[in-house]
C-alpha cells in the first residue's frame, strides 16, 4: 500500500504495495515489455506480450470473484485496475487504494510445497487476496466518509490502512481460501505454524502479531495470526461479523480501530484475543505415532532441500535472519558443526555429485526481473560460477550420468521440465524444454538410480496435485498417485528403483513423508517422522534426512532407515477431481483477444488534495497538494502551491518523473519566497536529469546526471547593511555511488560489505552563472562482523572541497551529530559528522572526517504496548572516536578537532511498517581552539552512517 502525506511530498511504502519506487521513479518494470489493456464491466487488466491467455482467463473469472468477495464484504468505490506481470520467479502480489484501486499480480504460480501452495488455481487465489485488500482498504463511512468527498482518497482518510497489519493481512488469508476453495487456512502446513506456537507456551501476544517481529514467524506472523484469528471470530460469531467489524473500523480515526470489536463483538480486542489463544491451545493436534527424529540443526526460520553427494556428505539451504541465505555443508557425526559453502539468494532445492553442487538461485535482471538460473560450485572449495543465463530455470538434478540435468523452466501461464548438459568453464548452457503441458506446472524433477526414469510433480489447473513418472526415452508421463485433498512434493528415488518417497498434506495434516510402489502405485506412511518435508536418503541407503518443524521454524533431522515403520496401504491414484468453485477455472475471455494498447491518461489525473497551512514569520501560507503515477509507474508528479496572506504571492512547486525506459528522467521546477535574515528571498528554479541505477541481489550502483538553474532575489532593508540584490546559478551536477552494504533480520546496522559515493558540482559563468566555481565530495564506508554477534566495527572516511570565485563557491561543515544517510548530497552538509560538535562549528571551502564505530546489540525485546502502534524492536550501543577538521587555505594538523564517546539507540517499528532509529550520546570534545572543549550531550534520529 502506497500512500503520500499530502503536502510535504515525503513518501511512504505500506501494506506490500508498489513502495515508494512510484513517486522517485525507479524503473519497475522490465523497458521491453509492451502493454495491453482488457477491460471489463469493473476491471481494466493490463497485460503484456505472451499473456494473452492468461489475460483473458484473468478477465474471466475477476467479476466472478469480486461477486463473491462484495457480498460478503461491500463493493468498493470505482474501477479496479489489475496489472499482470510476468517477470519475476517469485510468486507474489500487492494492492493499493491509494490514488486508486490497483492490483499487481505476478504470472507465476507458487511451489505446492510453500506456505502459499495449497491452491488448484494460482491466479483465482493470489486476485481473491489482493481483490480483498482493495474492498477493506478503501472503506470509509461517517463523517470520515464525508470528509472524502471533500478532499478524495488522502490516506488520512481512509482509516482501515492504519489498521494493524495482522487485521489487515488475517481479512485477505481467510477470504482468498473462501473465494478460491483453498489458500492458506485449510492448509496444515500453514495450521502448524500456530498450533506449534500454542503447543510450546509461545503463542504471540497481540503487540508481536503485527509487523516489526524478527523472531520466528517474522513475517509470516501477520498472516497466520490475523488469517486463524479471523477464521475464530467468524466460527464464533459468524461469518457477517468480519463484514460489520470492517465497516466499522472505517468510520474511527488511524490507529483506533481496536475500540470497534467492542462494538461488534461485546468484548474487547484484548479479550477476544485471549479467547482465540485459548481455542488454539485445546485445539492442538495430537500426533499420532512416536516421533523417533533425532535434530540435525538449530538454525530455525527456513531450512530446505537437503541432498546427499554421493560421497556421503549432506548439503542443504538455510535462511534466516543471521546472514546472508547461503548452501551449507553438514559433515555426519557427534558434535558437527555446519560449514557455508556458498551464498545462495532465494531457491530450495540442490544435487550433488563427487566434485560439484548445482542449485539454483534468483538475480536481479533488465533492472526490473528477478528471475531464476542455475549455478555450479566445486565441492573442493572453488569459485560459484553461472551455467544458464536468463533461463528461469530452477529445482535441478543430476543425472546418474553426472554430466545431464534435469530442471524447471518457468514459462508464462505454465512451468516445464528442461534438459541440459552441464557446460565447460566459462559457458552458458541452453535449458531445452522436453515436457510441457498447457495450464500445468512441473516441480523438483528427479532421476531415477538407473537414468532411465524421472519423477516429479505435476499440478494441473483446477486438476490435485500428483506424483508422476516420466519414461526419458518415449517422453510418456503417467501418474503414479493423486489425492482428492491436499499436495504431493518433493518426489525422492530409493536406490532399488522400486520405491518414490515424496511429501504430502493429504492427511488433512502437515506435511509427512509417504512411500508410493513405481509399480502399483500403493501408498502407505512413513512413521514416526513428525512433521517431515525435502526426504533425502544417505547413499548407502541408512539414514534419511528431512526438513522437520519446531517452534523455532524448519530445520534437518534424520531417522535411521533400514527399517523403516510404515502405515497400511493408503489409497493411490485418486480421480482428477476439480476444487468447488473452480468450475471455469480453464476458461473464460473477455474483451477483445488482443486488448487495446495501454494508455496512462485515464490514471494519472488527481484524484485527492492536501490541505497545507504554514506560518513564516510575518506570512500565513494556504494551499494544497496533490500528486499521482499512471498505473505502470511510467509517469509521477507532485505539484504543491500556496498564497501567502497578507503579502497576496503566489508560491508553487512541481516535479515529474518518468520512469518507463532506464535511465529514469525527472524535471521539476519552483517559484517560491522565503525567509532570509531579517527579510526575504525570491526563488526561481529549474532542474532536470537523469539517474542511471544498476541493481544486483548483492550490489547496487547508481549514476546521476542534473542541470539547475536558479535565480534569488534578496530583500532585506533591514538587514546591516542593507541587502537588495540578485544572484544566479547554472550548474552542472553528476554523482556515482557503489553499495554492497549487507545488513539483516537481527542487524543493528550495516554489518558486511561497504560502499563508496562521490559527487560534483560544476557552475559556470557561461552558463549563466554570476562566476564560475565546482565542488567536490567522496565518502567511503566500510563494516566488519565483530564480537558479539551482529557486533559491528564501521568506519567511515569524507571529504568535500571546492574552487573557483569565493562568491559562489560552497561551504561545507565537518561537525554535526548525523545522521549521514548517504545517496547524492551536494549541500553544506554533505560530509560533516564530529559527534558533540554544532554544525556551525566547523565550515569552510574544504572539509574531511573520519568516523570509527564499534556497534553491539544490548537487548531485542520486540515488545509493543497493546494495540497502541509502536514497538521496541531493539536497544544497541556504539563506542565512537571522529575527528575531522574545516579550513578555507591550507590544512593545519593542529586544528582537527577529535571526539570520543558512547551512543545508546534503539530501533522502534511505528505503524508495523515505518523503521525508527532514536540515538542519545554522550561525547569527549578535543577542540585545539578552546571553544567547545569537555563534555556534551546529542540525540538524533537515525544511525550515525
Amino acid at each position: 500500500m502506497l500512500f503520500v502525506l499530502g503536502g510535504t511530498g515525503r513518501m511512504i511504502a505500506q501494506r506490500g504495495g508498489p513502495g515508494v519506487d512510484a513517486l522517485i521513479g525507479t524503473t519497475r518494470y522490465d523497458p521491453g515489455l509492451r502493454f495491453r489493456t482488457i477491460s471489463t464491466a469493473r476491471f481494466d487488466i493490463y497485460f503484456h506480450q505472451r499473456e494473452e491467455a492468461l489475460a483473458r482467463r484473468l478477465a474471466g473469472l475477476v467479476e466472478a470473484v469480486a461477486a463473491d468477495v462484495d457480498a460478503r464484504l461491500g463493493a468498493p468505490h470505482g474501477r479496479v485496475h489489475v496489472i499482470l506481470v510476468d517477470q519475476t520467479d517469485q510468486s507474489n502480489g500487492w494492492a493499493t487504494v491509494f490514488p486508486y484501486n490497483l492490483i499487481e499480480l505476478a504470472a507465476v504460480p507458487p511451489e505446492s510445497q510453500s506456505t502459499i501452495g495449497n491452491t488448484r488455481d494460482w491466479l483465482r487465489t493470489v486476485f481473491a487476496h489482493e481483490y480483498t485488500h482493495v474492498v477493506h482498504l478503501e472503506k470509509t463511512r461517517g463523517w470520515i466518509g464525508g470528509l472524502r468527498h471533500v478532499f478524495g482518497r488522502l490516506p488520512v482518510l481512509q482509516p482501515n490502512v492504519f489498521l494493524p497489519q495482522w487485521q489487515v493481512e488475517g481479512i485477505a488469508t481467510y477470504e482468498e481460501g473462501i473465494a478460491a476453495a483453498g489458500g492458506r487456512v485449510p492448509a496444515g502446513d500453514f495450521r502448524m505454524i500456530l498450533d506449534s506456537a500454542a503447543a510450546e507456551h509461545r503463542f504471540a501476544p497481540l503487540d508481536r502479531a503485527g509487523g516489526g517481529v524478527v523472531d520466528w514467524p517474522s513475517g509470516n506472523a501477520p498472516y497466520v495470526y490475523g488469517a486463524y484469528f479471523h477464521d475464530y471470530l467468524a466460527r464464533r460469531y459468524g461469518p457477517e461479523s468480519l463484514a460489520r467489524l470492517a465497516e466499522q473500523t472505517a468510520g474511527t480515526l488511524p490507529y483506533f480501530g481496536s475500540r470497534a470489536f467492542r462494538t461488534v463483538f461485546g468484548r474487547s480486542l484484548g479479550a477476544l484475543w485471549k479467547d482465540f489463544e485459548e481455542d488454539t491451545t485445546s485445539r492442538v493436534s495430537v500426533e499420532r505415532d512416536p516421533v523417533h527424529a533425532t535434530r540435525l540443526t538449530r538454525h530455525g526460520f527456513f531450512v530446505a532441500g537437503p541432498s546427499f553427494s554421493p560421497g556421503g556428505h549432506l548439503y542443504y539451504s538455510v535462511v534466516n535472519p543471521h546472514g546472508f541465505p547461503a548452501v551449507m555443508e553438514l559433515p555426519l557425526g557427534p558434535g558437527a558443526r555446519p560449514r557455508q559453502v556458498a551464498s545462495r539468494y532465494l531457491g530450495d532445492r540442490l544435487s550433488a555429485t563427487r566434485d560439484v553442487l548445482v542449485f539454483d538461485q534468483q538475480e536481479i535482471v533488465h533492472h526490473a526481473d528477478l528471475q531464476s538460473d542455475l549455478y555450479v560450485v566445486p565441492l573442493d572449495g572453488g569459485a560459484t560460477r553461472r551455467i544458464t543465463k536468463e533461463a528461469r530455470a530452477a529445482d535441478p538434478d543430476i543425472a546418474p550420468d553426472g554430466h545431464t540435468l534435469v530442471c524447471t523452466v518457468q514459462m508464462t501461464g505454465l512451468r516445464a521440465l528442461a534438459m541440459l548438459q552441464m557446460p565447460a568453464d566459462g559457458a552458458f548452457a541452453a535449458a531445452l524444454p522436453f515436457i510441457s503441458e498447457e495450464s500445468t506446472d512441473f516441480s523438483a524433477p528427479r532421476w531415477s538410480p538407473d537414468g532411465r526414469f524421472i519423477a516429479a510433480e505435476r499440478r494441473r489447473l483446477g486438476g490435485p496435485s500428483e506424483i508422476v513418472v516420466i519414461d526419458v526415452t518415449t517422453r510418456d508421463v503417467r501418474t503414479l498417485t493423486s489425492s482428492a485433498r491436499g499436495r504431493n512434493v518433493g518426489p525422492l528415488w530409493l536406490p532399488d528403483g522400486l520405491t518414490i518417497l515424496f511429501s504430502s498434506d493429504r492427511e488433512g495434516g502437515p506435511f509427512r513423508i509417504y512411500g508410493a510402489d513405481v509399480a502399483t502405485g500403493r501408498v502407505r506412511r512413513l512413521l514416526g517422522t513428525g512433521p517431515a518435508q525435502f526426504p533425502t536418503l544417505s547413499p548407502e541407503g541408512h539414514q534419511l534426512v528431512f526438513v522437520g518443524y519446531s517452534a523455532d521454524g524448519y530445520d534437518l533431522y534424520s531417522l535411521p532407515f533400514d527399517a523403516p515403520e510404515w502405515s497400511t496401504p493408503l489409497a493411490g491414484v485418486a480421480p482428477d477431481e476439480r476444487a468447488v468453485g473452480d468450475a471455469d477455472a480453464t476458461g473464460g475471455s473477455a474483451g477483445p483477444p488482443s486488448g487495446k494498447p495501454y494508455r496512462p491518461w485515464s490514471t494519472l489525473a488527481p484524484r485527492y488534495w492536501s490541505p497545507v497551512v504554514e506560518s513564516r514569520r510575518d506570512d500565513t501560507l494556504v494551499g494544497a497538494s496533490t500528486s499521482g503515477f499512471d498505473a505502470l509507474g511510467r509517469h509521477a508528479y507532485v505539484v504543491t502551491g500556496t498564497w501567502a496572506v497578507p503579502r497576496d504571492r503566489a508560491n508553487w512547486e512541481a516535479d515529474y518523473a518518468y520512469s518507463r525506459w532506464w535511465p529514469t528522467f525527472f524535471a521539476g521546477a519552483s517559484d517560491t519566497l522565503d525567509d532570509w535574515r531579517s527579510g526575504d528571498v525570491h526563488t526561481r528554479e529549474l532542474r532536470a536529469g537523469a539517474l542511471l541505477p544498476v541493481r544486483r541481489v548483492r550490489w547496487r550502483t547508481t549514476a546521476l546526471a542534473a542541470l539547475q538553474a536558479s535565480r534569488d532575489e534578496f530583500d532585506c532593508p533591514s538587514c546591516e547593511p542593507a541587502v537588495r540584490g540578485t544572484a544566479s546559478i547554472a550548474a552542472m551536477q553528476l554523482g556515482w555511488n557503489l553499495s554492497s552494504a549487507k545488513s539483516f533480520g537481527y542487524s543493528i546496522s550495516a554489518e558486511q560489505g561497504g560502499s563508496v559515493g562521490v559527487t560534483t558540482e560544476l557552475r559556470r559563468g557561461r552558463a549563466g552563472s554570476d562566476a564560475t566555481a565546482g565542488a567536490a565530495t567522496a565518502d567511503v564506508r566500510g563494516y566488519v562482523r565483530a564480537l558479539p554477534r551482529h557486533g559491528v566495527l564501521a568506519v567511515r572516511t569524507a571529504a568535500a572541497t571546492t574552487w573557483g570565485d569565493p562568491g559562489i563557491r560552497r561551504v561545507f561543515e565537518a561537525g554535526g551529530s548525523g545522521p549521514q544517510g548517504g545517496g547524492f548530497a551536494f549541500g553544506s552538509g554533505a560530509v560533516g559528522l564530529l559527534r558533540g560538535f554544532g554544525t556551525a562549528d566547523l565550515y569552510g571551502f574544504h572539509a574531511a572526517v573520519l568516523n570509527i564505530d564499534y556497534r553491539f546489540p544490548l537487548a531485542w525485546p520486540q515488545r509493543g504496548f497493546g494495540t497502541v502502534p509502536v514497538m521496541l524492536r531493539n536497544v544497541h550501543g556504539a563506542l565512537f572516536t571522529d575527528a575531522g577538521s574545516a579550513w578555507d587555505e591550507s590544512f593545519r594538523r593542529a586544528d582537527v578537532r577529535r571526539a570520543f564517546g558512547a551512543e545508546l539507540s534503539s530501533d522502534t517499528v511505528l505503524g508495523d511498517v515505518l523503521a525508527l532509529t532514536v540515538t542519545g550520546g554522550a561525547a569527549w570534545r578535543v577542540d585545539p581552539s578552546g571553544r567547545r572543549g569537555g563534555w556534551t550531550a546529542f540525540a538524533r534520529a537515525g544511525r550515525a552512517f
